[in-house]
């Protein structure tokens, strides 16, 4: 998608989320968010990006247990349960729709706990019922979850839908995933420069590279060269990283002492050991789509 089309897209995110805001406003108005919302995103499928969500927020729930939510915002084919081994109750819709949208208390219980602490909202049963979910369930769903965590890492699906743009823009830190081939930096790139010309990259990025390996003919400065900025993680091809997949065993959850294992600890490791960097869009102005469907209502002279 160009920049045009997405813009469409926030716009029609926007008119959604003022909506919504007008039907929360007395609740949506007195709040403020205290937790680091930590988007996944990437432009391609295939990277890695549910594995290195699921690790950050294994590794973060040992930092900070029982504080810690993953959002499994692949609306359509999430993998998070699968990824962690669990058997959820109820799911993203259950947690967008009816009484867990409009009751904090409610939404909570909602979630699916995983062994180590951590807290999932997991992905839908079925594609349409992913279909259900909006930009405007997932920006005001985020906005519950910060209120509430000190962590809410989110899954998205792979390029930029309507709810990864408002994962976005709800996030404090985005860690943007490449493979570590030519397809995936130049997805990567092309990712960057649309979300710099949107100004929808928040003060907290983490690039990371993913499937390193010296036989592939990229260096990380080649990378970085393509890409116009640093690469902060470089995680090298593991060969165990299949086996925990299939088990629904996280690596950082095993213990194991495998390469990749190191350098995942080192992305936990940039949240847990540094302070929240306060993003002006996010928190002085509301974000993207918040600005435009402020514009929108105010035209509306809602």
């Amino acid at each position: 998608a160009d920049v045009g089309e997405i813009r469409t897209a926030i716009e029609r995110a926007a008119q959604a989320a003022a909506g919504r805001r007008r039907a929360l406003r007395p609740a949506d108005d007195t709040s403020r968010y205290t937790g680091r919302v930590i988007t996944v995103a990437s432009p391609k499928g295939g990277v890695g990006k549910t594995t290195v969500a699921t690790n950050l927020a294994v590794g973060l729930t040992a930092s900070a247990p029982q504080s810690t939510v993953l959002v499994d915002l692949d609306v359509q084919f999430g993998d998070v349960a699968s990824a962690l081994g669990l058997a959820p109750e109820h799911t993203l819709p259950d947690a967008v729709h009816g009484p867990a949208s409009q009751d904090t208390m409610v939404l909570k219980t909602f979630l699916t706990r995983h062994p180590s602490g951590l807290y999932a909202v997991c992905g839908s049963d079925s594609p349409a019922a992913g279909d259900t979910v909006s930009a405007a369930d997932v920006t005001a769903l985020l906005t519950s979850l910060a209120r509430e965590f000190r962590y809410v890492v989110v899954d998205t699906a792979p390029g930029l839908s309507e709810q990864t743009l408002a994962a976005l823009d709800r996030a404090t830190d985005v860690v943007m995933l490449s493979s570590m081939d030519v397809p995936g930096v130049r997805g990567l790139r092309k990712e960057l420069d649309v979300l710099r010309e949107l100004c929808m990259i928040p003060a907290g990025r983490h690039v990371v590279m993913n499937f390193a390996d010296a036989k592939g003919g990229l260096s990380v400065r080649d990378v970085e060269t393509a890409i116009g900025t640093g690469v902060d993680v470089v995680l090298p091809r593991s060969s165990a990283v299949p086996a925990s997949t299939n088990q629904g065993v996280p690596l950082l959850q095993s213990g194991g002492r495998d390469p990749m294992t190191k350098e995942l600890r080192r992305l936990v490791s940039r949240f847990a050991a540094t302070p929240l960097v306060s993003s002006g869009r996010v928190r002085a102005h509301g974000g993207v789509l918040m600005n435009l469907a402020s514009r929108l209502d105010a035209a509306r002279g809602v």
